[in-house]
């Protein structure tokens, strides 16, 4: 970013951008400023109370939601901050920009035998994006959501004022940046633990079930001797099958002696795949929803011909979904998709899920892809865990009404209140349809105003915003009179 590009920004038309989120479901015109260091962040936020502008940081723009969206604002993009600035291959301990990516973070330390304790499913995204949504993996149960590996976090406030927080010395503050969405200031370095590595393999065990039910029964046995576990449901069965579908469970595999490490690029092969998948793949377009039942009921019955046979397989590749996955995924779905991803309690979650699934299905709307992962709950102050499940339900984005006439928006939102209505929560990276008043009573009306007097404390002008902070984050409503 040059300086002078900063100063004049509301005279330059090539500053105004629109931004879109990840999975196509929104978008944002908004002024663009792109920081390589702390002082350009400082100016940026002169620049905006100059101009009676927001702000909001912005990684690598994989949230699926609003949650770096800001409409007539200022959107931070910290990429360019993606300098490594400590590694510790004894300890584990790596100290980061926050447009560091997992990718790059692994290139620095799976060559060492170390891996982060928590990790999406994509290697693209940026540190400082973990740590604002406090993402979670397939270990969410046992390790927990990536906050709770942090060390210690650099941050800049609204003041331009910086501050080293530490779970330990700044306790309520860096729990409300962990997982804050990028609302109380600018994260400049994270301090992260990472994990050792036994070897950098997985031996696999997938076993199928007939049922929901039998689907909790396997979480159950499987777990116990698990470092990771996920269930893929099919979404088109009904009746007595509703739910059935697979868990798929991994334990990291221990070599003999000294494992080898090798970090591998993508190759031509990768290439080759992404590129065929964006030439070709439109041509397959008009039959990819009409196959997926097909496809769903083939990969179940998969499922269960592999039986308890377990498999061995590189843990980088069972971990994250490949670069043509993820191009055939905006191909076959170029409108993007609507997530709902539901976190509801171990005692509640096979009712729960059973009562969202069949809503979905008797208004005409199928999940095309759902997924059930177990986690536990975290200390973070916006935590969207709780010790029990979650089951994300993926869409494609239409706009059809039902025979009942229900837009696919119309039966989300019923689908977030029946959910927070059962006590459940939801991820911020993955709903654009909840209410100000459906997140309060989900997460707790005496968090929300926590979260917002920490706001006004540390942010007193509200520089800090997005579209997501408008949507959800509302002050308390006044009290009626009696």
């Amino acid at each position: 970013m040059q300086h002078s590009q900063v100063k004049n920004i509301m005279a330059l038309p090539e500053a105004q951008t629109t931004l879109s989120n990840w999975s196509k479901t929104g978008h944002s015109p908004c002024y663009h400023i792109a920081a390589r260091d702390v002082a350009d962040i400082q100016e940026a936020l002169a620049v905006a109370r100059a101009q009676q502008l927001t702000v909001i940081p912005h990684g690598a723009g994989h949230s699926y939601t609003d949650a770096a969206l800001n409409t007539g604002g200022i959107v931070l993009d910290l990429t360019p901050m993606n300098r490594i600035l400590a590694w510790d291959a004894g300890q584990g301990i790596m100290r980061v920009e926050p447009g560091v990516t997992l990718r790059d973070m692994l290139r620095a330390s799976w060559k060492d035998g170390w891996w982060p304790f928590a990790t999406p499913s994509t290697p693209e995204v940026t540190i400082g994006g973990c740590v604002a949504m406090n993402v979670m993996g397939k270990n969410a149960w046992k390790d927990g959501a990536f906050g709770d590996h942090v060390l210690a976090l650099d941050v800049l406030l609204a003041s331009g004022e910086t501050m080293t927080l530490t779970p330990q010395g700044d306790a309520q503050l860096f729990r409300a940046f962990v997982g804050g969405v990028g609302l109380l200031g600018v994260i400049t370095a994270i301090t992260m633990q990472l994990q050792r590595l036994p070897s950098g393999r997985v031996t696999i065990q997938r076993r199928a079930a007939a049922s929901l039910a039998g689907i909790f029964t396997l979480f159950s046995e499987l777990r116990q001797e698990s470092d990771f576990i996920e269930a893929w449901l099919d979404g088109f069965a009904e009746g007595g099958q509703l739910g059935r579908g697979h868990v798929t469970a991994a334990t990291m595999t221990h070599t003999a002696g000294k494992p080898q490490f090798r970090f591998p690029s993508p190759g031509l092969r990768d290439q080759l795949a992404v590129s065929f998948t964006r030439r070709f793949g439109g041509l397959y377009r008009p039959l990819f929803l009409t196959s997926i039942p097909i496809a769903n009921h083939i990969k179940y019955w998969q499922g269960r011909w592999e039986g308890r046979k377990p498999q061995q397989r590189s843990l980088l590749p069972y971990t994250y979904y490949s670069p043509a996955a993820f191009a055939g995924y905006h191909v076959m779905l170029p409108q993007g998709v609507e997530t709902f991803q539901a976190f509801v309690s171990g005692q509640q979650a096979q009712t729960d899920f059973a009562d969202v699934l069949r809503y979905s299905q008797q208004h005409g709307y199928t999940p095309i892809w759902c997924i059930i992962k177990q986690h536990r709950r975290d200390p973070s102050l916006l935590s969207y865990q709780l010790d029990g499940f979650s089951l994300e339900l993926n869409y494609p984005r239409t706009a059809r009404r039902s025979r009942g006439g229900k837009t696919l928006e119309d039966v989300l939102r019923q689908m977030i209140e029946m959910v927070v209505a059962a006590g459940g929560r939801f991820y911020l990276a993955k709903d654009h349809f909840m209410t100000a008043e459906q997140y309060r009573r989900s997460i707790g009306a005496e968090t929300v105003d926590t979260f917002l007097d920490l706001k006004r404390r540390y942010d007193p002008e509200a520089v800090f915003q997005s579209d997501l902070f408008q949507r959800l984050f509302q002050p308390a409503p006044q009290q009626q009179g009696g």
